[in-house]
């Protein structure tokens, strides 16, 4: 299964894990902006702390249904405390809870039946100066030229088959506040960025969260043809506007 946006939503999270178990789906990649925030009892008392608890309940329902998540980062995760607190593997992967949970950080490169995945989770908000840095913002949320470097390096030459990422290399609609000159350059910058991955790494497929819309787009690019999917986020889950889509592996296909 494939999710997007969850916002630390543990209702939509058990939900999705069931779904998942019911489609006979053995995992599920979610697509940033998952909601790895800080634990809001510590902030009282002036402690900036990843929120373990929740990371817990996350676990404890993936396990009872038999599913694992992998997540990548969006623009609202508390980047640094996740960084902090757990240690990536060589593939640029960091456990979170053995077995349930884990998060593909940014450059993250993986192998799912034969099928070459990669990472570029991270993208821009629409309203930084409205938010707290170290409370409900992170500087950390923009996709750096690093991060680009990071994934083609892990790729090489071969590049990947399947590129997840929490922003999209081509603005699919518009977000509020975009209509601000400094918005829509942070924005297109995002963009430029994803885009100069995936002309690094070449995918076939391309799946992404942040904008809250189910769509399907193809595009002809120089390496061949990407086909990008789009998900929705928790917030339109009774819209029915399919927050989440299952796949076929090797093939890919979408099976619902």
């Amino acid at each position: 299964m494939v999710a997007g946006d969850t916002h630390g939503n543990l209702e939509w999270i058990t939900t999705l894990s069931k779904l998942a178990a019911r489609f006979g789906c053995a995992g599920v990649l979610q697509l940033g902006d998952f909601g790895f925030w800080p634990d809001a009892r510590q902030a009282r008392q002036g402690v900036v702390t990843l929120d373990e608890r929740w990371v817990d309940g996350v676990a404890e329902r993936a396990a009872r249904f038999g599913v694992w998540w992998r997540v990548v980062d969006g623009n609202h995760d508390a980047h640094p405390l996740v960084r902090a607190a757990y240690p990536g593997d060589g593939d640029g992967v960091r456990p979170i809870r053995s077995g349930v949970l884990d998060w593909a950080d940014r450059g993250a490169v993986w192998r799912w039946c034969g099928v070459r995945f990669g990472a570029l989770g991270g993208a821009d908000s629409s309203d930084p100066d409205h938010r707290t840095e170290g409370s409900n913002w992170w500087a950390t949320e923009s996709i750096t030229e690093a991060d680009v470097q990071s994934l083609a390096g892990r790729a090489g030459a071969a590049g990947v088959d399947v590129l997840a990422c929490h922003d999209a290399p081509y603005a699919p609609g518009r977000k509020p506040g975009q209509d601000d000159p400094a918005v829509a350059a942070r924005f297109e910058r995002s963009a430029a960025l994803l885009r100069t991955a995936c002309a690094a790494v070449r995918p076939r497929l391309l799946l992404h969260g942040h904008w809250h819309m189910r769509y399907t787009a193809q595009r002809q690019e120089a390496w061949g043809q990407l086909r990008i999917e789009g998900l929705a986020s928790d917030c339109e889950r009774n819209r029915f506007r399919h927050p989440w889509m299952v796949l076929e592996m090797p093939s890919l296909q979408e099976l619902r």
